[in-house]
């Protein structure tokens, strides 16, 4: 018999959370944050409709965690390596800051709210959920790769200060923000195609912007880069900023200290010389194409030909 304590009362009822009745349904939350907890007590076949917190304890597994909470969830500061034992639903947010996490394995399959696993130790997203309701929020780790990442993200997706090299495998459609900075990217190549709110893409080793989204609804913030061009850029709408470089803003004859707007961007002559040049080169590029297919043509018939008369 399990001699540990812990308190819970419910409709004046006092019960003991390591010796709870199968089936037992707490009406509101659940909040076990800071009380010093190595391990949890066996709560899996208890069922909390509110938040359920565990937070800032001691905790090197989610063993005994709830498998149904209708609210929030919250293991942030632990010293956990996974998340095995986590419920497979959630329906707000759910939160794992802050851990000592190398994967995703046993993360919930659906996130009604936010996705934080920010301030972790993983190096992939692989086994991370299928489906987040808001953010999306995997900052501060050690990620290569960005497989594993849902397709598409209904808030802001935040992957700044890691050690992505590609953005390939991640969301193609983000509603809110998306932050790539400080990572070592070298492209945009895989950025989702379309962005709703502001792009981060600053502080890498970019030496252009192709790959950028196609569409972005926010500004864009590309300073801190290896940029000798601001084409490829993404649309905006008119009044919304583009933020770079010193040097970039004075090639296109602005003073980017505060920015630029995109509309004065897109008519500077410098930008309109830019995009007509990249025309040009791809109407030679398209001749090209269709001399190299006429040739290609052209030398199929004769080889037909050829072997038609070779067999009269």
């Amino acid at each position: 018999m399990d001699t540990r304590y812990l308190e819970f009362e419910q409709d004046g009822i006092k019960y003991n959370l390591y010796d709870m009745p199968d089936g037992f349904v707490i009406k509101g939350d659940l909040n076990l944050s800071s009380k010093d907890l190595t391990e949890l007590p066996d709560l899996s076949k208890v069922t909390i409709e509110g938040d359920f917190f565990c937070d800032n304890n001691n905790l090197t597994s989610l063993k005994g965690s709830p498998q149904k909470v209708g609210g929030n969830y919250t293991c942030s500061v632990n010293s956990i390596t996974s998340l095995e034992g986590a419920p497979q639903e959630i329906g707000g947010y759910f939160e794992c800051a802050y851990c000592a996490l190398t994967s995703l394995h046993g993360a919930p399959r659906k996130v009604g709210g936010d996705f934080d696993c920010s301030y972790n130790k993983l190096r992939s997203l692989e086994d991370g959920p299928e489906l987040v309701g808001k953010d999306f929020e995997c900052d501060d780790n050690c990620l290569s790769s960005l497989k594993g990442a849902p397709r598409e993200i209904n808030g802001n997706f935040l992957c700044y200060k890691n050690e992505l090299t590609t953005l390939e495998g991640g969301p193609q459609k983000v509603d809110g923000a998306f932050n790539c900075e400080q990572n070592k990217l070298t492209t945009l190549e895989g950025a989702p195609q379309e962005v709703g709110g502001d792009f981060y893409c600053t502080e890498n080793n970019l030496s252009s912007l192709k790959g950028a989204p196609k569409t972005v609804g926010g500004d864009m913030l590309c300073g801190d880069n290896e940029l000798g061009s601001l084409f490829w850029m993404p649309t905006l709408n008119p009044d919304m900023m583009v933020y770079c470089d010193e040097d970039m803003g004075k090639k296109y004859g602005f003073d980017a200290a505060e920015g630029i707007s995109y509309k004065d961007l897109m008519e500077s002559p410098a930008y309109k010389s830019e995009a007509a040049i990249y025309r040009l080169s791809l109407k030679k590029q398209e001749e090209k194409r269709t001399a190299q297919e006429k040739h290609k043509a052209g030398f199929a018939a004769f080889k037909k030909k050829f072997s038609k008369d070779e067999r009269e």
